[in-house]
């Protein structure tokens, strides 16, 4: 009888449309003598359709909006003043979410993808450096209450950003593997990240590479076991990120999530 080995879900986030104002007064009617707005309901959402996801991740492209406004010296986007960090709101963020599931990472754009400008530094490295600098300290103030990583969802690789914040706790998920130089991805990061339509490109950046980990996106039993025939299954991860119909889409990926042998 074949045996069956169970591979591991992990989430790079769930895209959540803007509720209507019925649906979002009904929520807040739950959440009395919390903190709680717009962003804490999509946060909230975007966390409860990954059940058993063994990785779960609260937030997405979505989630930038937050940490934009905990950006100190911006006036629009644009670097005007003495850089600072503020992070109350996200450290509310991540005590509410990790009271809702302990251990979950939490997904936002990487910080190229936030539109920020400079009128302030007059460097552009420099600049790169202080936006990545702050995004560490983010990131560093909610693992202090919990939170167990950082999904940075990326459409380009940069390298300021990926020396400065690339890490097993802060993982760069390339949105469109097939115009993102993974090359420099993986001089920065151990874990592949390839839609399952894409795993022949895995062997070739495996061999020059070190790679500790394969995450094939929406794979199904067949892509995890086509990739099983090079891979340690302790390498192999079912990733996702969800864009539209999550509900659906997460427990799909967990029935799917194994091989046979």
């Amino acid at each position: 009888m074949a045996r069956r080995i169970t591979i591991p879900v992990r989430s790079f986030g769930s895209e959540v449309p803007v509720p209507t104002v019925p649906e979002l007064a009904e929520w807040l009617k739950g959440m009395r003598g919390e903190e709680a707005d717009l962003t804490t309901y999509r946060l909230a959402r975007s966390l409860d359709a990954q059940e058993g996801v063994t990785i779960p991740a609260a937030g997405g492209i979505f989630y930038g909006d937050r940490w934009r406004e905990a950006f100190q010296g911006m006036a629009d986007g644009v670097l005007v003043n003495e850089p600072g960090i503020d992070p109350t709101a996200v450290v509310t963020d991540a005590r509410y979410i990790q009271a809702r599931r302990k251990g979950a990472w939490f997904s936002l754009p990487a910080p190229h993808m936030l539109g920020f400008h400079d009128a302030y530094i007059g460097d552009a490295e420099e600049f790169s450096e202080t936006i990545a600098t702050g995004y560490a300290r983010l990131a560093r103030e909610m693992r202090d209450v919990g939170v167990r990583g950082h999904v940075l969802i990326a459409d380009l690789a940069d390298e300021i950003e990926l020396e400065k914040l690339a890490g097993r706790k802060i993982v760069f998920f390339p949105r469109n593997p097939e115009t993102f130089d993974l090359e420099l991805l993986l001089e920065y990061q151990g874990d592949l990240i390839l839609p399952a339509g894409e795993l022949g490109r895995a062997p070739d950046l495996m061999e020059q590479f070190r790679v500790r980990r394969l995450i094939l996106i929406a794979p199904d039993a067949g892509d995890l076991a086509a990739a099983a025939a090079f891979v340690d299954p302790d390498m192999l991860e079912a990733g996702g990120y969800c864009e539209e119909a999550c509900p659906d889409y997460w427990k799909r990926l967990v029935d799917r999530a194994f091989i046979s042998r």
